[in-house]
């Protein structure tokens, strides 16, 4: 099943997962209200529905949300067990969110409520599965599908799906364009009423005829390139496009949580670092003295980095060593303590005394704001290198670390810093990062990077 269809489906699924979830309460609601006029259970009235209102948008998003969380649209049957945990978890939340506002609503009720909606999930998701297997899912619902190109090739391909996309294909056989004619062609459609033709890389312009047919009978088109999908979350993700007026499949490297989100992750960058900058501004002239006091020299150090995909940028930095300190950079050379291209050391002499208090606690990188406001970094992402070191690196997978916008902090930051001591672990940590991205990852290392930084845990 195409990956398209079944974003489509689980999408569905989801709204209807989201209606139950709503409903639940009011169906919790009305049976305790029933149970409260029997005087032998001696339970109390309820407050007026209206007092419940809100729950009912708020079940609606998060059911959902926890039955993914849960895998629940991902596995081949649903799972009780799955329905079970989202139903406890947004029983907490909502319990969560009344202690803290303070509202007055049945605890009855809301834990009902929650179990009844994923009980209905539950429900929805075997009442789906069977039918998806009936017979008139078979013959009404399923995608019609005709493989075009070599029968024994098609067979192989055939061989080579999972079964969770052969359940959603009818299978209307082969056609062979080297022995029959796109007039031919178009008599299997019609004749088979099929949806969706396949088609084989090879001899793409050779086929045009037959594409063409399927553009004019409004029929499918899906044209195998060859190329496996890499397992890795942050993959290749093509898209038609269109070059010198001919159709083009253009490959380009997109996180699965897509465009959107990190549309949000670039707003979110520009409102706290616009907002640090003016919030910080009393800092920088405390911090610009004390650098001015210590040692000589100008109080903003910048450098050439690495940025988005290797572009280069020039990044600001609070200065913490004394003037002239790059150049002696190659005699101590020797004393580097980080395995890898990165000269890491622990009681570098160039650095001023300010300076070492600045770096144990990352003032030193707070102009960076400046950087993120400009678009150059991120507020989270993998910290930028000088362009000397990137050009110095022996592997050229670590250069996927450069695939995401260069942040304030990481996972580095806040798994050690300067206590790590190998390169290839520094790697690994930011390719976790890129491969497992998210706006919630995001917001667990700004709020961990508070703590660090305060402590000076790692820095030097």
């Amino acid at each position: 099943m195409l990956r398209q269809s079944r974003q489509t489906r689980t999408r569905v699924q989801q709204l209807c997962d989201g209606a139950l979830f709503a409903l639940s309460p009011v169906i919790a609601y009305a049976l305790r209200e029933g149970l409260s006029r029997i005087d032998a259970l001696g339970l109390s009235p309820l407050e007026p529905f209206a007092d419940l209102a809100w729950v009912l948008p708020f079940a609606a998003v998060l059911g959902p949300a926890f039955l993914a969380a849960q895998g629940f649209y991902s596995a081949q049957r649903p799972a009780a067990g799955g329905a079970a945990r989202a139903s406890a978890f947004m029983a907490l939340a909502v319990v969560i969110v009344l202690f803290l506002t303070r509202a007055q609503v049945a605890r009855s009720v809301v834990i009902l409520g929650c179990a009844f909606g994923g009980a209905l999930a539950y429900a929805r998701a075997v009442f789906t599965e069977r039918l998806a297997s009936s017979r008139l899912a078979r013959e009404q619902w399923r995608e019609r599908v005709l493989w075009v190109g070599d029968p024994k090739a098609n067979k192989a391909r055939r061989a080579a799906l999972p079964s969770e996309e052969v359940a959603h294909i009818a299978d209307l056989g082969d056609f062979d364009p080297a022995e029959q004619s796109p007039e031919r062609f178009a008599e299997a459609l019609h004749e088979h009423a099929i949806n969706t033709a396949i088609f084989e890389r090879d001899g793409t312009g050779a086929l045009a005829p037959y594409i063409e047919c399927c553009a004019r009978e409004g029929v499918s088109v899906v044209i195998r390139t060859g190329l496996r999908q890499t397992a890795a979350p942050f993959a290749p993700v093509a898209h038609l496009d269109s070059l010198g007026g001919e159709t083009v499949i253009h490959y380009r490297a997109a996180h699965r949580a897509g465009p959107g989100a990190l549309a949000v992750k670039r707003a979110a960058d520009v409102v706290i670092s616009a907002g640090a900058l003016l919030v910080l501004s009393p800092v920088f002239a405390l911090v610009a003295l004390a650098i001015k006091l210590s040692s000589r020299g100008p109080v903003f150090f910048k450098q050439t980095r690495a940025g988005l995909n290797g572009r280069p940028f020039e990044m600001i930095k609070f200065r913490t060593m004394r003037p002239g300190a790059e150049a002696g950079r190659d005699a101590l050379a020797a004393q580097n303590e980080m395995r890898g291209p990165v000269f890491k050391m622990a009681d570098d002499p160039r650095i001023t005394r300010a300076g070492r208090f600045l770096r144990r606690h990352a003032i030193d990188e707070l102009p960076q704001f400046w950087n993120v406001l400009r678009g150059e970094m991120s507020l989270v992402g993998p910290r930028p290198l000088p362009a000397y070191e990137v050009k110095r690196f022996d592997d050229d997978a670590h250069r996927r670390r450069q695939s995401m916008r260069p942040g304030l902090t990481c996972l580095w930051q806040i798994s050690g810093r300067n206590e790590i001591d190998d390169f290839g672990e520094w790697v690994r940590l930011d390719l976790a990062y890129i491969d497992c991205w998210s706006l919630w990852l995001d917001a667990k290392i700004l709020l961990a990077t508070a703590p660090v930084v305060i402590s000076g845990k790692g820095g030097r």
